[in-house]
């Protein structure tokens, strides 16, 4: 039975480290490892938790361990380095601080010394709440977008099972350490726990699946709009070439009179609708369409907006670009509507390999800054605010770019550089 016994432990043990490894290695690698590759890597730990005793375990499972994240990062070797290095310094500190902590809770250190049995399950529960930490935190931090409450009431759940797992695995232990139930509630409590932090997965999946849809039909809204823009802009164009003649006559007939005042007014005449029917134009129509909505949206409160492009090809997905400029620009317009002759001057430029954007804005209120996160000067508690820069830091780490925000009292300076090559 002993023999059981260290068999089940060895393996419960080594089954949550594996789940732990996934998880950093999901967080840490530009793309997720291999389904192939975990269940081989899984199999391997499983058949390595078999036998009762190995000679220089902890070095078979440290190369373990180092062998798939090889593989999994296969050919950036120094990546896989960087996460075993980061797992493994997680793992140890968060068991220590975790132990330390349910002990002083618990109370149990004198029991610790004197039963092996109690042990087990001790050092299987702490490795445990380690996995459950670090995927309460990765969540979080991937995921500052979701409402809190979803945030607060899984935490709350986990939390509480969690907890009836120490209490009512070591509180049997104590009074029962040879009872049959004991292994078989374990098992159940931790499959209950794996399969609740499994289904908030899928929920954020979810979320940020709808969150994709709703980007997606923005773009095909601002594309639709597009169109209709440039065909208003075709018609009225147009109808200037065919009104051309008659223009042409009344300058002559203002030329005869020597009125060069009414000339030069009714060039700017002129002039006005042949700029209101040029739109932005660039490679990408997602983005044409979102600058010209923005620069429309400007003048109609009274903002005077200069939008320059000039960039032969966009390689960046109009997702991105979308998120990008959609909220700095956003930005922009919230705080320069709410100056006196508010202005707002951006611009798009290829410099080599490297698209710059640059976007400069006016401002009267005191810009709120605290460790490079930028909160809203609004009232308004009950919303959430700040979500638009912390979404465009993500983009631009995603693609491996560079951002750069500074200010003035009156003038806030946005410039980000993107890789724009394949």
């Amino acid at each position: 039975m002993g023999n059981l016994f260290h068999i089940y432990t060895d393996l419960l043990g080594n089954i949550i480290n594996i789940f732990l490894l996934f998880r950093f290695a999901d967080n840490s690698l530009p793309h997720k490892a291999r389904h192939s590759y975990k269940l081989f890597f899984f199999v391997a730990y499983t058949l390595y938790s078999l036998p009762e005793y190995i000679p220089y375990s902890f070095v078979i499972g440290f190369c373990l361990d180092a062998f798939f994240l090889l593989v999994s990062s296969w050919p950036n070797w120094k990546a896989s380095f960087f996460i075993l290095l980061k797992y493994e310094v997680y793992g140890y500190l968060s068991r220590i601080v975790i132990l330390l902590l349910h002990s002083l809770v618990f109370n149990d250190f004198s029991i610790l010394s004197l039963s092996d049995i109690y042990e087990e399950y001790k050092l299987i529960i702490i490795s445990f709440l380690a996995y459950v930490f670090y995927v309460l935190y990765t969540n979080c931090r991937r995921n500052r977008q979701i409402s809190s409450r979803y945030s607060l009431y899984f935490r709350v759940m986990i939390g509480s099972i969690c907890l009836l797992l120490s209490y009512s695995t070591l509180y049997i232990c104590r009074k029962e350490p040879d009872s049959q139930m004991l292994p078989v509630l374990f098992t159940i409590l931790i499959m209950l726990i794996m399969l609740c932090i499994s289904l908030y997965d899928k929920f954020l999946a979810l979320l940020a699946e709808n969150a994709n849809y709703k980007i997606q039909a923005e773009i095909n809204r601002l594309q639709e709009d597009y169109a209709l823009q440039i065909d208003e802009s075709l018609k009225t164009l147009r109808s200037l070439r065919h009104d051309i003649k008659n223009h042409l006559i009344i300058i002559d007939g203002y030329a005869s009179q020597k009125n060069f005042e009414k000339i030069h007014e009714y060039i700017s005449k002129i002039g006005d609708r042949f700029k209101d029917t040029a739109p932005i134009q660039t490679s990408s129509t997602a983005v044409s369409a979102l600058l010209n909505e923005k620069s429309a949206l400007a003048q109609q409160k009274n903002i005077s907006c200069e939008i320059t492009c000039d960039f032969p090809n966009l390689k960046i997905d109009d997702f991105t670009m979308i998120t990008i400029l959609g909220n700095l620009l956003d930005n922009a317009i919230t705080a320069a509507s709410k100056c006196a002759g508010g202005w707002i001057k951006a611009n798009l430029q290829q410099q080599d390999s490297m698209l710059t954007i640059t976007i400069d804005n006016s401002h009267s209120e005191e810009v709120q800054e605290k460790d490079g996160v930028f909160t809203s000067t609004k009232t308004d508690k009950s919303d959430i605010h700040g979500i638009g820069i912390k979404n465009v830091r993500k983009a631009v780490n995603n693609l491996r770019g560079q951002i750069d925000i500074s200010y003035t009292k009156n003038t806030f300076h946005v410039c980000i550089l993107l890789p724009n090559y394949k």
